[in-house]
């Protein structure tokens, strides 16, 4: 007979698992172990092309509950999201005891139920955090060097190389020292954002398409925004009229933010011209044959700050 005994449960968002979501998962799940806690890194969501084979191994996230654990009488750990609307119907939000996201607007939800084990800050990756805590505990050398590894993917996914602007100095403190304690060199870093983009080109159109966002009521931007980060962008390039084609079958206007990671750039596309002249402006930059590089890398979200409070 088996007794479903209480675990902490460390999960993420519902929609899909990136490798920031993926990486604090695992990380919280082997911190609260080595602290002697029964904890187990669960969820059900599938895995976006951030999260590369290389770095998976078996068994460290469960994709269903083990046996003896229940979700009813267990406490619940969220990383990587605030929004309650974005997690798992079957998770218990009066069962969440602590919450650690970079995505900032949901503090006073979560302070009103949780109190002090709120960690909702604007910080490049989330996975700083749960290294902060690893910090806190003094056990950044007892870390799997499989761990690490999942961290330091995890900040340079999110803060494109430590180049956008989103990047705070604890965020590259926490690269550096993963970096160093468990020897991870430029080359790695390099390899990573190169597997990530074998993952994107297997199925380009779903890549593309899977991550645009809706911009209402901006003057500047078309209301589609498409975002794409690559190591290489000449490989994506080279398939821009049908990534084109893509976005004229399903938007009537819409704009796609290509970022370079490897030389920290991005290259805008879009085929409005109203909307072109208008982000020459705002940018400082020039369109031809619909297509501008910028001269530093921007994430959509720092294009749509930029733009949304600039009037026509």
């Amino acid at each position: 007979m088996n007794i479903k005994r209480e675990k902490c449960i460390i999960t993420a968002g519902s929609s899909y698992l990136d490798i920031d979501a993926y990486a604090c998962m695992v990380a919280m799940a082997e911190l609260l172990s080595l602290k002697g806690e029964d904890a187990v890194a669960y969820s059900p969501a599938s895995y976006n092309y951030s999260i590369c084979k290389s770095l998976i191994k078996e068994g460290r996230i469960f994709r269903t509950l083990p046996n003896d654990c229940a979700l009813e009488n267990s406490k619940i750990i969220v990383v990587d999201v605030s929004d309650p609307d974005f997690l798992e119907e079957n998770i218990s939000r009066g069962n969440v005891i602590a919450v650690y996201d970079h995505h900032v607007g949901f503090e006073k939800y979560w302070k009103e139920r949780i109190g002090e084990k709120v960690n909702i800050e604007f910080i490049g990756a989330a996975a700083t955090l749960i290294f902060r805590e690893w910090k806190k505990a003094g056990l950044q050398n007892k870390m799997l060097r499989e761990t690490a590894e999942l961290l330091v993917a995890a900040i340079l996914d999110n803060t494109l190389n430590l180049t956008s602007a989103n990047t705070t100095d604890e965020d590259r403190a926490a690269f550096f020292e993963l970096s160093e304690i468990y020897n991870i060199d430029r080359a790695w870093c390099s390899d990573y954002f190169l597997e990530v983009q074998e993952n994107i080109e297997e199925d380009l159109k779903s890549a593309m398409l899977g991550d645009v966002k809706l911009v209402p009521d901006n003057e500047i931007l078309p209301s589609i925004v498409g975002q794409l980060a690559v190591w290489d962008t000449e490989r994506i390039m080279i398939n821009l009229s049908r990534i084109c084609g893509w976005f004229n079958e399903r938007f009537h206007e819409w704009m796609i933010n290509i970022i370079d990671i490897k030389n920290n750039c991005c290259y805008f596309v879009c085929e409005n011209a109203e909307c072109m002249r208008k982000i020459e402006k705002v940018f400082n930059i020039r369109f031809e044959s619909n297509i501008a590089k910028t001269k530093k890398a921007y994430l959509r979200k720092e294009i749509i700050k930029k733009t949304m409070h600039i009037k026509n």
